[in-house]
């Protein structure tokens, strides 16, 4: 159950944000010597309202004055209610009409607007105040909050805030374990014993003391030690909540605005596409602009490239890039506000489409249909639009992360026989066909200068030859930010296209190669030629391996080069005209009646024979002795044990089922 909210203030300078805080908590805001001093919020404030028994609420208090209305944004980022506040003697005023701006855009619904400072003025001109109101209001997010008339000097009404709050903040079933944890830390300190402290809102998700978080700043992990929740100590933290968390390790340096802590390593970037609205009556944005960026705690500065439009004119919507002066850790979905580059004015805002895109250098139609495709938040459309951004397989694991929407939740909401033709889906993996067929071509391609280089084979190329060419013909075997392309998911891609070629009949299976169907052996007479005579040569060796360096000698003296030499050999091993062994040729003539002649040696000897009494039994020098009990070794006709050869079951079959061929 969602028991924990998060609200903030809003509203223009000295209309009585922070007294209604500390009329309703007790606590003041405004800690900072130079608030003070000078009387008004300049930093965030920060509080907390027990409405219930069930329901805790974790106040911002923000500043009203223009300056600071980057700190305003911060604060309301993320939010679940907003307290308006507008003093009933000035009505709506500049930073009035500004906060509820950024907060349209940021898509804040729920909301009281408090109209305070009721004491200052009579009925008329509050009556005056409430339509005013209503007319700023009526074209917002905002335009169903209701109106409190309050004072917080007379305490008038203030005892309606808090049923009112709670009416708006009703308790819903939430599992927080469905989203990643997120949390921006908005302060930074020491506390003498306890080392750093980090205090911030929790956007999503939960984590707990003992975990570890992931830092985007140093793109380190970080132990908790102790959590508390509005200064109680907490072994759970989770969405809706303002937080303090204790962490081990944690020094100065390691804190930077804008960082993000996170349950997973959530990478930084420099670039975003977004759908971007501007505000009335505020300067056209060119084709190019340069301008504050905010969102969160995030301040940046900025340049966005326009992508469906040429210029932007106030009031109006289009779909743009954002180039970031610093890389920051934003996620899909999140809101954002930009201001112009003197810092002066609230230009508009919007929502990021996609937090890790490519460069679009061009502004092509295609690109446009993507990022549209974008808006629908349909979760299948946006696995599509991730698909499409590469020419590799992508994960739902890597899918997910990028947009920080955990693979659980993808799974329950995609129905993935609806993925059109264009990809193809294996084992959680993804791919576009058009880039899964030109794999296929590659692989084809590559068996058949296989085919070329080695006409007297009737073999094609093994599994682990084209996993190579798979793995070399899409990158790199660390595709992703995420980890790699693991090594099952590479055997079953391509084990898939595999199956499909030789499905459409192009590959064969052939022994434990892959050929293409249409390769036979096709011999000229030269060829023929060629192939006798090495056959001969071999067969003339007779008890004595060739010599390498005479063979090759001798073949290129009948245009067969070192090369086709070694196919013409292999083309004889596999029609059982010679033997390899170790990098020796021996025919097989030669072989057979040795064979015969051993194996009846070693049935009428139980006391078997050592490689001396061999080399003399068949009159050879012990080099060829070696070759010859190798290859009768590996045929299991013979067993060595110690420095004998012995006969076994299987040699006595053979020699009674050749010995009268003999």
């Amino acid at each position: 159950m969602k028991k924990n909210f998060i609200i903030a203030t809003a509203g223009h300078i000295d209309h009585g944000k922070t007294s209604l805080i500390k009329t309703l908590t007790g606590k003041d805001c405004d800690t900072h010597p130079e608030e003070k001093k000078r009387g008004i919020t300049i930093h965030l404030g920060f509080s907390h309202l027990k409405l219930n028994e069930d329901v805790n609420v974790g106040i911002i208090d923000v500043p009203g004055h223009k300056d600071f209305i980057h700190n305003m944004i911060s604060g309301v980022c993320g939010i679940d209610l907003v307290l308006f506040v507008i003093a009933a003697n000035e009505g709506m005023m500049p930073q009035s009409i500004e906060h509820l701006k950024i907060l349209n855009l940021l898509n804040v619904s729920k909301g009281i607007i408090v109209l305070t400072k009721c004491d200052l003025v009579d009925n008329e001109l509050i009556e005056i105040a409430e339509q005013e109101i209503k007319n700023e209001f009526s074209k917002t997010t905002l335009k169903d909050c209701p109106i409190l008339k309050v004072s917080t000097k007379t305490g008038e009404n203030i005892n309606f805030i808090i049923p009112e709050l709670i009416k708006i903040l009703k308790s819903n079933d939430y599992d927080f374990n469905q989203e990643y944890f997120r949390l921006y830390p908005d302060r930074y300190f020491q506390v003498k014993g306890f080392g750093s402290v980090l205090t911030g809102s929790v956007l999503s998700g939960t984590t707990q003391k003992g975990n570890s978080i992931y830092s985007s700043f140093n793109r380190k992990l970080y132990k908790i030690k102790r959590l508390e929740q509005y200064s109680h100590e907490t072994d759970l933290i989770y969405q809706g909540q303002r937080a303090s968390i204790n962490l081990n390790n944690f020094e100065q340096q390691d804190y930077e605005k804008g960082m993000m802590f996170s349950n997973i390593e959530y990478p930084k970037t420099a670039l975003i596409d977004v759908e971007l609205n501007l505000f009335q009556n505020v300067p056209n944005l060119k084709l190019w602009s340069t301008i504050e960026f905010y969102s969160n705690t995030i301040q940046t500065q900025a340049k966005i490239h326009l992508i469906d439009k040429d210029i932007l004119k106030p009031d109006n919507l289009c779909l743009a890039q954002i180039h970031l002066n610093k890389a920051i850790s934003i996620c899909y979905n999140d809101k954002f506000i930009i201001r112009n580059s003197s810092n002066e004015i609230t230009l508009g805002g919007g929502k990021v489409l996609d937090a890790f895109p490519l460069h679009h250098r061009r502004r092509t139609k295609h690109v446009i249909e993507l990022l549209k495709q974008r808006l629908s938040n349909d979760y299948l459309d946006l696995l599509i639009t991730e698909i499409e951004k590469t020419i590799k397989p992508i994960s739902l694991e890597y899918i997910s992360k990028k947009l920080f929407i955990k693979s659980e939740i993808l799974k329950q909401n995609i129905d993935f026989s609806l993925l059109s033709e264009k990809y193809i889906k294996i084992n959680n993996w993804f791919w576009t066909k058009k880039h899964y067929k030109l794999i296929k071509q590659k692989i084809v391609k590559y068996i058949q200068i296989g085919h070329k280089n080695n006409p007297l084979s009737n073999l094609g190329n093994t599994f682990e030859e084209l996993l190579s060419v798979f793995i070399e013909s899409i990158g790199n075997k660390k595709l992703l930010n995420y980890g790699d392309f693991s090594e099952d998911s590479q055997h079953i891609f391509l084990q898939a296209a595999l199956d499909e070629l030789q499905k459409e009949k192009i590959l064969d299976k052939r022994e434990s190669t892959y050929a293409i169907s249409s390769h036979n052996i096709t011999l000229s007479t030269k060829n023929h030629t060629q192939i006798n005579w090495v056959d001969q040569f071999i067969l003339n060796q007779r008890m004595k391996a060739p010599l390498w360096s005479e063979l090759t000698e001798r073949a290129h003296r009948r245009e067969i080069n070192e090369k086709y030499l070694k196919q013409i050999l292999f083309y004889l091993v596999k029609k059982k005209r010679i033997i390899h062994n170790n990098g020796e040729f021996l025919h097989s003539l030669n072989v057979s009646p040795i064979r015969i002649e051993i194996l009846k040696y070693l049935s009428k000897n139980p006391q078997g024979i050592s490689v001396s009494e061999f080399r003399d039994l068949i009159n050879a020098n012990r080099k060829i002795s070696l070759i010859m009990l190798n290859i009768f070794d590996d045929e299991e006709i013979i067993v060595r044990k110690d420095d004998k050869r012995f006969i076994t079951d299987k040699g006595l079959l053979f020699l009674e089922t050749n010995n009268d061929s003999a």
